[in-house]
């Protein structure tokens, strides 16, 4: 008997080797955080079961878990040896609290038990409890295997690999949630020992990615942080939290380039135009100017009435002197924003600058011909008969609009500022205030109604100027007239450039673009100055 025992020990470990050398290239390297299963001597409840059970502990069980990353396979004669010691005697008769005795003994996070019965000739069931020390949960798993070794390993995929991963799976759904908690509550240091368990388990639970990340960030290790998020980025290149929490670390360790690669892929990811143009004004900001175009170009393929980026890039095309290609953008830029004095004022500088500005009465002439509606036609071919120095007709396209549209605030608006270049004060001032009427909103009005203030107060602040000269010289009834004229004229002063800066200051809170308020800024900085003077 001793000698047949040999022989098939012997053939069994020839199988093993032969097995193993054909299998070690399956065999993978095992995950930092894998989950350390320890497998108790298998129970063969009859003899003939005995064969397989020792295949299986010899060599398939081992096999098996090699193939997986996430699962490490404890030593199994390591194991028999230490649940021997532990004096337990059969596996099927364990509680709950001697597994968890054993579990910690062996320092796994998994035990498997289980007994091997012969069903049927050549047909083995194999019935396990998978224990996890993580939750406590407890788990039954039954299925048959064969003699034949490929079929046998594929049964054991089947009915004991798939179910351990889902048990595993509904284990890590439970750790997460512990892991949020820890995470709410501030404690991080637990709360990164749970994540850890679950991304190994789970690779794809992209949210353990984000909360792994944002918990290395409260602990102020931004390399860790980095690492964790890019896996979940991986996993979901279209998450828009876990860009955002990279895009954050990037921003604060001033990692531009990588931030901007980030952003890109994003953008690429979701064909999102905001991205990109936000990728854009990165480029620029860097001094990229072509890549910058390209990414404010690729905004607009995706959003043609991307406004934002429309004036970016046709700006950018400005200042290249890029004439041909800036106007039709210029043009697009003032039917979103006909208000807008910088974006007009680029628009008539370039149809001057390409020779161009009677091609361009030309077209808004023949578009108002064909469509008398158009308001934003008119405005265009006013802006550009006032860059003509064409004034009469400038105004004549207003009155035509203001029949067309009377309600339009950019007939006003443009009345009111022909006349303030003209130096037609009440008339400037009347449009300013019925734009105002119209549109409250407009920051240009106030700015107007303040030029007109200020030239009002200046000329009533020089004639104090004047009239004080005077007075320092006269005597007697005639030197009290003029000091008397001269404390009019410097009140006057006073209140009209008081106005003047009062609507600097409204125009100011109405301004968006950087240009505008520092034109204010320069404004107000001069009228304060005379102000100053006459105090």
């Amino acid at each position: 008997m001793n000698k047949w025992i040999i022989i098939v020990l012997a053939a069994l470990l020839g199988l093993y080797a032969c097995a193993g050398n054909q299998t070690a290239e399956e065999a993978v390297a095992k995950s930092e955080f894998a989950t350390q299963v320890a497998v108790l001597p298998l129970k063969a409840l009859d003899s003939s079961s005995r064969y397989i059970t020792k295949i299986l502990t010899v060599r398939d069980l081992d096999l098996t878990f090699d193939k997986y990353a996430n699962y490490t396979l404890l030593n199994m004669d390591e194991t028999a040896k230490n649940f021997k010691e532990t004096g337990f005697t059969d596996v099927e008769d364990l509680e709950i609290e001697e597994m968890v005795e054993i579990s910690k003994n062996l320092a796994s996070d998994l035990i498997v038990m289980g007994n091997v019965s012969e069903s049927r000739a050549g047909l083995y069931n194999i019935s396990m409890r998978m224990y996890s020390t993580l939750t406590g949960d407890l788990k039954q798993v039954s299925f048959n295997v064969g003699k034949e070794k490929t079929a046998r390993w594929k049964a054991l995929e089947e009915g004991m690999m798939k179910e351990l991963d889902g048990f595993i799976s509904g284990e890590m759904d439970k750790i997460f949630n512990i892991a949020t908690n820890y995470y709410n509550n501030g404690n991080y240091t637990e709360a990164e020992k749970s994540l850890k368990q679950v991304v190994a388990l789970k690779p794809d639970k992209v949210e353990a990615y984000l909360y792994l990340g944002n918990t290395y960030l409260k602990l102020e290790n931004n390399e860790l942080a980095e690492q964790a998020l890019l896996k979940g980025s991986a996993a979901d290149p279209a998450n828009l939290s876990i860009m955002r929490a990279l895009n954050e670390i990037y921003e604060k360790t001033g990692q531009t380039a990588k931030r901007i690669s980030l952003m890109e892929k994003f953008a690429e990811a979701n064909k999102d135009a905001e991205t990109w143009f936000a990728v854009g004004n990165l480029y620029d900001q860097q001094g990229s100017k072509t890549k910058a175009k390209d990414a404010f170009r690729q905004a607009l393929t995706l959003d043609p009435d991307y406004s934002a980026a429309n004036v970016r890039l046709a700006f950018m095309l400005y200042d290249e002197e890029n004439y041909s290609e800036a106007i039709p953008m210029l043009e697009k830029a003032f039917e979103f924003a006909p208000d807008n004095d910088i974006i007009s004022s680029r628009l008539a500088t370039a149809y001057q600058r390409s020779g161009r500005i009677q091609d361009a009465i030309t077209k808004y002439e023949g578009l108002i011909k064909n469509d008398p509606n158009n308001s934003n036609a008119y405005l265009n071919l006013v802006n550009l008969y006032r860059t003509d120095n064409q004034d009469t007709k400038a105004i004549e396209t207003i009155n035509a609009l203001k029949q067309v549209d009377p309600d339009n605030e950019y007939v006003y608006l443009n009345l009111a500022a022909i006349y303030l270049s003209q130096n037609k004060y009440n008339d400037a001032e009347t449009n300013a205030n019925l734009t105002i009427s119209k549109n409250s909103s407009l920051y240009q009005p106030y700015v107007i109604l303040a030029s007109v203030f200020q030239s009002r107060g200046t000329d009533a602040y020089n004639n104090y100027l004047d009239l004080d000269r005077q007075a320092s010289k006269a005597v007697g009834k005639k030197a009290t007239n003029l000091r008397k004229q001269r404390d009019d004229a410097k009140s006057s002063a006073q209140s009209l450039l008081g106005r003047a800066r009062d609507n600097l200051d409204t125009a100011r809170s109405k301004a968006t673009e950087a240009e505008a308020i520092a034109d204010i800024n320069a404004r107000l900085s001069r009228v304060n100055d005379l102000i100053s003077k006459l105090n």
